[in-house]
C-alpha cells in the first residue's frame, strides 16, 4: 500500500471518528458514563458476559472448519490463530481493510488459494447478515417495541421506527446477496465465460485473469451445496448467536436494567450486526455505541438509555475489545511456541 493512500485511509478513519464523537455528544449519550452508574455495574455479571462472549468469539473460529474443509484441511492450531489475528484485524484496521488478513493468512501455495478463501469469507458475511436480519425481525414479531417509539434516540434526531425499517431492508438484501451468491457458485462456468469476455473486450490476457479469479473465488462457496459441512455451519453459527445474545441479557440485568427480556436482548443484538457490518473506524469505535444506544432505545424509556444503558453500553464495548485483544494475543503468543505449523493439504 503507497504512502499516499495510507495517509487517506488515515484521515477518512479520523473523519469518521469525530463524526461519531461528534453525534455521541450532541445527542447526549456519554462514551465514558459516570463513575456512580459504573460502580452500580454487578461485577458477577460482567465477568459471566465476558465468558459468553468469549465462547461467541471461540465458535465463529471454530465454524471456520465448514468453510474451509471443502477446499483443504488445515490444522485446527492453525485455524484458530488465523482467525484469532483475522478478528483483531478487523476490528482495529480502519474501513474494514482486515477483511484481508484471513485470506493473506490461511493461503497455501499448491494447498489453498488466497482467493477461495476470500470467497468463503463474503459466503461468512452473507450468512451472518441473513441470520442477525432474521433474528432482528422475529425478535420485533415476538416482542413488539415500545409505542409510541421515540422521535429521538438520547436528544439526537434519530427516530427510533429507523429499527424496524432497516431490519426488513437488510433481510431483503442479505437474501438476494445469499440468492446471487448461490446462483454464481451453481452457474461459475457461466460465470467465468461472461467475466472473459466482458474483460475480454480490453485485454484477452486480463478477460482470463479475471475469470481466473472468478472461478477460484467460487471454489469457496463449495461448502454452501454440501449439507456435511453447511448444517453443522448453521447450528454452530446459531450457538455461536444464542451466546451474545445472552451475553447482552445479562450485562443489561448487571447494568440495572432488568426490563430488557432475552427476546429483545436479539432485538439490540440484531441492531448492532448492522452496526459491525458497515465500514468501520478502529475499534468500531462510535459504531457499536450508536447501535446499542439505538437497539436499547427501541424497548427502555429514554432517560434509562442515557444513565444504565451509558453503563451498559460501555461495558459492552471493553468486554469486546478486551477479548479480541486477548486472543489476538494469545494467538501470537502460540506462533512463538516451537511447534509444527501443520500443512494444509487439498481436499479429495
Amino acid at each position: 500500500m503507497t504512502r499516499s493512500r495510507q495517509v487517506r485511509i488515515g484521515l477518512a478513519s479520523a473523519a469518521l471518528t469525530g463524526l461519531f464523537v461528534w453525534l455521541l455528544s450532541s445527542g447526549g449519550l456519554p462514551l465514558v458514563p459516570a463513575a456512580s452508574e459504573l460502580a452500580a455495574v454487578e461485577t458477577s455479571g460482567i465477568a459471566l458476559a465476558g465468558a459468553l462472549m468469549l465462547c461467541n468469539l471461540l465458535t465463529r473460529f471454530l465454524r471456520c472448519h465448514y468453510l474451509i474443509a471443502p477446499l483443504a484441511a488445515v490444522p485446527l492450531r492453525r485455524l484458530l490463530v488465523t482467525n484469532a489475528i483475522g478478528m483483531a484485524a478487523i476490528t482495529f484496521f480502519p474501513l474494514r481493510l482486515g477483511e484481508f488478513v484471513r485470506p493473506a493468512l490461511l493461503r497455501e501455495k499448491g494447498g489453498l488459494s488466497a482467493w477461495a478463501v476470500t470467497g468463503t469469507v463474503g459466503a461468512e458475511r452473507i450468512i451472518d447478515g441473513i441470520v442477525f436480519s432474521l433474528m432482528l425481525l422475529a425478535g420485533l414479531t415476538l416482542a413488539p417495541p415500545q409505542t409510541p417509539l421515540p422521535d429521538h434516540v438520547g436528544s439526537l434526531a434519530v427516530p427510533v421506527w429507523l429499527v424496524p425499517r432497516s431490519a426488513q431492508i437488510a433481510s431483503l438484501c442479505f437474501v438476494c446477496a445469499f440468492g446471487l451468491m448461490l446462483a454464481f457458485y451453481r452457474f461459475r462456468r457461466v460465470a467465468r465465460s461472461v467475466t472473459e469476455r466482458c474483460f475480454g473486450v480490453f485485454s484477452p490476457a486480463l478477460g482470463r485473469r479475471v475469470a481466473d479469479i472468478v472461478e477460484r473465488v467460487s471454489d469457496g462457496l463449495g461448502f454452501l451445496t454440501n449439507w456435511r459441512y453447511s448444517l453443522p455451519y448453521l447450528a454452530v453459527t446459531l450457538v455461536s448467536v444464542g451466546c451474545l445474545a445472552l451475553a447482552l441479557d445479562v450485562l443489561a440485568r448487571a447494568a440495572g436494567i432488568p426490563e430488557l427480556t432475552f427476546t429483545q436482548s436479539f432485538v439490540v443484538l440484531g441492531v448492532l450486526a448492522l452496526g459491525f457490518s458497515a465500514p468501520n473506524t478502529p475499534g468500531f469505535f462510535g459504531v457499536v455505541q450508536l447501535a446499542l444506544y439505538a437497539g436499547l432505545a427501541t424497548y427502555i424509556a429514554p432517560g434509562k438509555v442515557a444513565q444504565q444503558g451509558g453503563a451498559f453500553v460501555f461495558v459492552y464495548y471493553v468486554l469486546y475489545l478486551s477479548t479480541v485483544t486477548l486472543l489476538a494475543l494469545i494467538a501470537f503468543a502460540t506462533e512463538m511456541i516451537p511447534a509444527r505449523r501443520g500443512a494444509v493439504t487439498p481436499a479429495r
